[in-house]
């Protein structure tokens, strides 16, 4: 074989495995893109925005659904017991999506309310580790989960007690507050430790 045929061989190998690796990135894209859009950013339906959430809370809830923990009729389904490599690729495609901005009001009550959730949310809503972004996120989203944890729908001890106590007009005002956050992509270093050391006052 010449060397001409070895190089056309050799460039043909890498346009196919490029094919691939770009349909096997879309399909995992896909897996979720029905629901949350291509970007993470789904305006037109109820459930969360993905983009730039937290990857370890996003595989974190993913796995949650899929092991039986939470309950939705898709997620719980056995079209999402993926393997973790590839989940793990897909939560961090959506982590490293932009988050946008849905609401463009912001109250001064919900911000006095959303003070008590910084040390896990971050003072800006950009999530802390495992606490999930919550800036980006569409206020009727977040006031839904509020009432869920609030009636125990959805399973969660401290999030539970924060919300318990809430009112159906505080609760729309702290997820109206929290949706006009800006995002921010990262929190610097103080302000971790700073939370660090709050979780561990609790």
């Amino acid at each position: 074989m010449n060397k001409q045929l070895i190089l056309l061989f050799y460039l043909s190998a890498l346009v196919s495995a490029s094919t691939l690796k770009a349909d096997n990135d879309n399909a995992k894209q896909n897996i979720c893109a029905e629901c949350h859009g291509d970007k993470g950013t789904n305006k037109d339906l109820s459930g969360p925005n993905l983009a730039g959430q937290n990857s370890l809370y996003l595989l974190k809830q993913i796995n949650s659904f899929t092991q039986g923990e939470r309950s939705h009729p898709l997620l719980s389904s056995n079209a999402f017991k993926i393997d973790q490599r590839k989940l793990t690729d897909l939560v961090n495609y959506y982590s490293d999506q932009k988050p946008e901005n849905p609401a463009t009001e912001s109250i001064q009550e919900g911000e006095l309310m959303f003070s008590s959730c910084t040390a896990c949310h971050g003072a800006n809503g950009e999530g802390i580790a495992l606490f999930p972004r919550l800036s980006g996120q569409k206020p009727d989203y977040i006031q839904q989960q509020l009432i869920n944890f609030k009636t125990g729908v959805r399973k969660s001890t401290v999030m539970q007690m924060m919300s318990i106590n809430l009112s159906d007009e505080e609760i729309k005002l702290l997820a109206t507050y929290i949706s006009s956050l800006q995002s921010y992509d990262s929190i610097t270093a103080s302000e971790m430790d700073s939370s660090e050391a709050s979780m561990e006052r609790r």
